[in-house]
């Protein structure tokens, strides 16, 4: 048996039982949902990330790097702090956690309302990426979800610390966001509305291409994108909110 590797990483000593049980949940939840990526062809070989926030504690499960999707499980994903770290002692700490890791962490520290985070590779939204283009916003079904076009954040340099990505997050409506010649990021309340957000996204840049390649694009008006987004925000906020929709 081949030893533990150690990443070094930080002692979580205290961990209250309950935070113990969500950490559990939400270690099955980031399993469950990377299943998700490969069902949508979002993903290919290893690459591509979902995580989530543990609620209640200031930690967050995420992808090991480097392993398959088809051996991933909720024991083998990792554990961190929000400075990326591992936290030592936990199921999967010998793991090294996805490159991304210390970027999903700034997020979940600078934005509290986000509970989960993908990026993909995904083929269209990458393209669009590539060509240093936002997707522009074509179909309804972009502006109920996105609230306009799906942005584009410049390059990274060498040691980035993801500032433009959480200013980016902070100013637009769209929780989906192109990184330049790289590709999909995405965030949600939960991290299954942040896949959820991954898989339109690259339905809205497939789309897109294929409208581009048949003529020109017709962009939605701006006041006809704002009203679909305005309903849609107010839908989603009363099904949160477990309120009906009665029409009687």
């Amino acid at each position: 048996m081949l030893p533990r590797a150690d990443h070094g990483g930080t002692r979580v000593t205290t961990l209250d039982p309950a935070v113990q049980v969500t950490i559990a949940r939400t270690r099955e939840d980031v399993a469950m949902l990377h299943e998700e990526l490969v069902r949508h062809d979002l993903v290919v070989w290893t690459s591509g990330t979902v995580s989530a926030r543990v609620p209640g504690a200031d930690l967050f499960v995420i992808k090991p790097s480097g392993v398959a999707y088809d051996s991933l499980s909720p024991e083998n994903l990792v554990l961190c702090t929000f400075d990326g770290t591992v936290v030592r002692d936990t199921p999967g700490w010998g793991q090294t956690p996805s490159t991304d890791a210390a970027l999903h962490g700034r997020v979940y520290r600078s934005l509290p309302q986000v509970g989960g985070i993908v990026h993909t590779h995904s083929t269209y939204a990458t393209a669009w990426a590539t060509l240093g283009e936002p997707v522009p916003c074509v179909t309804t079904t972009m502006a109920k979800e996105f609230g306009g076009e799906i942005p584009l954040v410049g390059i990274a340099a060498e040691g980035d610390d993801g500032a433009a990505i959480i200013d980016a997050l902070g100013i637009q409506r769209s929780a989906a966001l192109l990184l330049q010649n790289h590709g999909l990021f995405t965030v949600g309340e939960t991290a299954g509305d942040a896949v959820r957000r991954a898989v339109l996204a690259e339905d809205a840049a497939r789309t897109a291409h294929a409208a581009r390649t048949l003529g020109e694009l017709i962009p939605l008006p701006t006041l006809f994108v704002d009203d679909l987004f305005e309903a849609a925000t107010t839908t989603r906020t009363r099904l949160t909110a477990g309120v009906g929709n009665d029409t009687a």
